[in-house]
């Protein structure tokens, strides 16, 4: 006999089911995901709390009529799998698989891009207004997480969808977490038991519904079917667990939130290699030994805590330490005022969350000039999340912003050196860029001297072939550099630790009798790193040849680092063949 997941061809087989098959189809579908994602790694806490909430909307509306937009994707599993995607999920994790989040390029049942969070409610009702413009009559739904309500777009799109008169309907998916645990007064109220929530989406004028069980079927069809008659904006309030049914998940700080592969009956990472130290790490140590004598340092993140490596330091200055919860641009302009009274603020964000703040970088930290250490890590390419989640972009539109410092470390101890730089100095904005993966030691520390960091490191002699990098690109520069070098080309290397402002005189002086430069950067070509270089060059006159290595204006797929490193020429072997390519005469 047949599991009711495997009777589901197509998401309408859901509405003929009873309510013993739904259930039965829940089962199902937790076996599945379990089974699944603890061979390939991937988003299981969040999904796992969200099954049944998602059987019950297919239940009740049918998608792709009924736009199902989610806030953000990473709950979306069980609904890739009744739309036809079981087939995929083998390919998670993997290059040209099966994505984390829900996209639009995947399937017609996702019609927008649900990576970052605070869009549903601002897409729901801008497609329930079209709708109801050409006379179409069929709802919209938007599924938003408890702490994605509270982005400074969610509030503005409720503020303003709650006085239309659409066919939105908007579930809060409450589980009490982003991916750190929940935080701040509509957290409070929706956790709350005495109304305060109820009290709170009726003074906007929407209908409240709930709190509902999330994981009883029966209970959310319910309350589906009572929001498509609502007079006003219905408001589903869907009470549920991260990790729900599976008891690893009740003894982690996030909920299992995401895992690499594990072992789905204790949620054991599969594997004894020790977890290496990332980028993040090595600045943890640098905060924590600083804030041990210095009162003034504080740290915030937002609802990033486990990326950015402050779990420590959050656990042993909580006084000091501050999670505004999933509230980007708010975090940044809260540190502006912490510095204004003097306090030393540090802000870790992830580089791709780091673009929610963009406006608020230029206008309250910058423009005012204000000190404040902003540490973005997963610069370059990011691995398997979506194309969405690369720091590709930030040397381009970082360098744009006046007052701003932007430092790039090669390795560890380079990073803890600049950390402790920017702290002693810190008298104007200033960001540190952090790359994906593993931290690196080279093992120089000739020129990791407080009094030597920020200028440009300049290896081997030669006015050959000048080699200019940053950052995570060292290595495969330094690959370069080597064969080059075997080959009798005279070949420098020149790793840019501080790329704003661009330290010109020195590059200038190293670049005086060049016959050819390169820069190398994982990150896009438009308006980067070597775009900037190009035109200094230029404008002083050089008389040599130029090429730029880096990334074409375009999203780039996701993919481990060494594969897209690869795919795009950016590794060693990729960089070697398009320097000889284009200079032919360097070859022996």
């Amino acid at each position: 006999m047949n599991s009711p997941l495997a009777t589901i061809r197509d998401p309408k087989d859901v509405q003929s089911l009873d309510a013993a098959d739904l259930d039965a189809l829940a089962a199902d579908v937790r076996s599945f995901l379990l089974e699944n994602i603890s061979e390939t790694g991937g988003h299981i806490g969040a999904n796992l709390g969200t099954i049944e909430l998602t059987i019950a909307m297919h239940a009740c509306f049918r998608s792709p009529d009924v736009p199902f937009l989610f806030d953000t994707g990473h709950q979306g599993y069980t609904h890739k799998l009744l739309t036809g995607r079981a087939h995929l999920f083998p390919t998670l994790n993997k290059y040209d698989g099966m994505s984390r989040f829900l996209t639009h390029l995947e399937s017609e049942h996702d019609p927008i891009e649900a990576s970052h969070a605070g869009t549903a409610i601002s897409v729901g009702l801008g497609m329930a207004l079209s709708r109801k413009l050409r006379g179409n009559t069929d709802p919209v739904v938007a599924v938003v997480g408890d702490s994605a309500l509270v982005e400074g777009a969610s509030l503005e799109a409720l503020n303003h969808a709650a006085v239309e008169d659409t066919k939105l309907v908007v579930i809060v998916n409450d589980n009490g977490f982003a991916i750190s645990p929940g935080f701040g007064a509509v957290h409070e109220a929706l956790q709350s038991t005495d109304g305060k929530a109820k009290a709170l989406f009726e003074s906007l004028g929407c209908t409240y519904i709930g709190p509902v069980d999330g994981h009883n079927i029966a209970e959310m069809t319910a309350a589906l079917e009572e929001a498509k008659k609502a007079k006003s904006m219905p408001v589903v309030h869907a009470k549920t667990v991260k990790g729900h049914g599976w008891a690893p998940a009740d003894n982690h700080p996030f909920r299992l939130h995401f895992s690499f592969p594990f072992d789905p009956e204790t949620g054991a990472a599969k594997g004894n290699a020790a977890p290496q130290k990332t980028y993040p790490d090595y600045a943890a140590q640098v905060l924590e030994r600083r804030m041990e004598n210095d009162e003034k340092i504080t740290c915030i993140t937002p609802s990033t805590i486990y990326a950015t490596g402050l779990a420590g330091i959050f656990a042993k200055y909580p006084d000091r330490c501050f999670d505004p919860g999933m509230e980007e641009q708010h975090a940044l302009t809260m540190t502006v005022g912490m510095a204004l009274d003097g306090a030393k603020p540090v802000i870790a964000y992830q580089s791709t969350f780091l673009q929610r703040a963009f406006d608020q970088i230029i206008h309250d930290v910058c423009f005012m000039n204000v000190p404040t250490l902003i540490l973005s890590a997963r610069s370059g390419f990011s691995g398997y999340d979506n194309p969405t989640h690369h720091g590709i972009y930030d040397i381009a539109f970082l360098r744009s912003i006046p007052n701003l410092r932007v430092f790039y470390p090669k390795d560890g101890p380079e990073l803890q050196t600049m950390i402790d730089v920017a702290l002693d100095e810190l008298k104007s904005p200033t960001l540190i860029m952090m790359p994906y993966g593993p931290v690196a030691d080279f093992g120089i520390n000739s020129s990791n001297d407080k009094a030597n960091i920020l200028k440009p490191e300049v290896f081997g002699e030669g006015d050959d072939l000048v080699l200019i990098t940053v950052g995570n690109k060292f290595a495969a520069a330094r690959e370069v550099q080597d064969y080059m070098t075997a080959r009798g080309t005279r070949t420098r290397l020149v790793n840019i630790r501080q790329i704003k402002p661009l330290p010109e005189q020195e590059l200038m002086e190293i670049t005086r009798n060049a016959t050819r430069v390169a820069v190398i950067e994982e990150a896009v070509l438009d308006g980067g790193l070597g775009s900037q270089i190009g035109t200094m060059l230029m404008e002083n006159g050089f008389n040599g040849k130029f090429m730029r290595h880096g990334l074409p204006c375009k999203f780039i797929e996701p993919g481990a680092n060494d594969e897209l490193e690869r795919i795009y020429k950016l590794d060693g072997k990729g960089l070697i063949e398009n320097i000889t390519a284009r200079w032919p005469d360097l070859k022996s």
